[in-house]
């Protein structure tokens, strides 16, 4: 089933899918508040992951914004506000890669500048491509890609290091696949609650298990700092001990 045009009427005016732009603007709340209390970490973990849900939560508010006032102001603001947030989604797209990227550096010691360059070259040709298409496919696409590699990182991280914050990571991007699944589907349950609305609430639910994994990492990354400072000293001590 398809449902795409129910509306309610304020102030006289059609206001179209109701429920899109209600779960369209918790979800920014949302990503507003993660975003925030992870800008207070200062850590390139952190920095990356925090604009990664604030650029998917902005996305989500120029969305509702489109859905809002499609009505009044015709198709060419519609598609104008969707080119907008196809940007925004992809620039979180982005930063999601660059979070996970630091987050492998922590361990390899390893940083390809150039692959990072590659990747920012990438995603400025694919906004590109989303100025002529103006598709959401190239979205899905690229952020399914990037949330596979964000998985993979992750289990691996858990795999090797039993960093339970990866493991609640890794489920978080397990839940967010199914929102990807519902609407490529465009499974709905009612003309008030359709395809595009389940598909947010799964979001919501899947940023917030990804929050919870993203803080317990960066406790564990701060211990385990801790510690490596404190066997720096032991081992200054003992150096000096010696000279002595």
């Amino acid at each position: 089933m398809k449902f795409d045009y129910s509306y309610i009427v304020l102030f006289g005016r059609p206001v179209f899918e109701p429920m899109v732009i209600l779960t369209n603007v918790i979800f920014f709340l949302f990503c507003l508040f993660f975003s925030r209390e992870l800008k207070k970490v200062k850590h390139d973990y952190a920095l990356h992951m925090s604009r990664f849900i604030i650029f998917m939560g902005i996305s989500g508010l120029f969305g509702a914004i489109a859905h809002a006032v499609h009505f009044q102001l015709g198709d060419l603001f519609f598609k104008t506000i969707f080119f907008i947030s196809n940007v925004l989604n992809l620039l979180a797209v982005y930063y999601c890669f660059r979070a996970t990227y630091s987050y492998t550096h922590l361990t390899t010691q390893s940083y390809n500048i150039n692959f990072v360059r590659f990747i920012s070259m990438w995603i400025i040709a694919l906004i590109g491509l989303a100025f002529v298409q103006n598709d959401f496919v190239i979205i899905k696409i690229n952020a399914a890609m990037v949330l596979v590699y964000a998985l993979v990182v992750h289990y691996q991280a858990y795999k090797r290091r039993e960093e339970k914050g990866s493991a609640i990571v890794v489920t978080g991007i397990s839940i967010s696949f199914f929102s990807l699944i519902v609407h490529s589907l465009k499974i709905s349950l009612h003309e008030w609650f359709n395809y595009k609305d389940i598909a947010h609430v799964i979001m919501i639910i899947s940023l917030i298990v990804i929050y919870k994994g993203i803080a317990l990492n960066l406790q564990t990354i701060e211990a385990r700092k801790e510690d490596e400072e404190e066997e720096e000293e032991e081992q200054s001590e003992d150096l000096i001990g010696n000279n002595i």
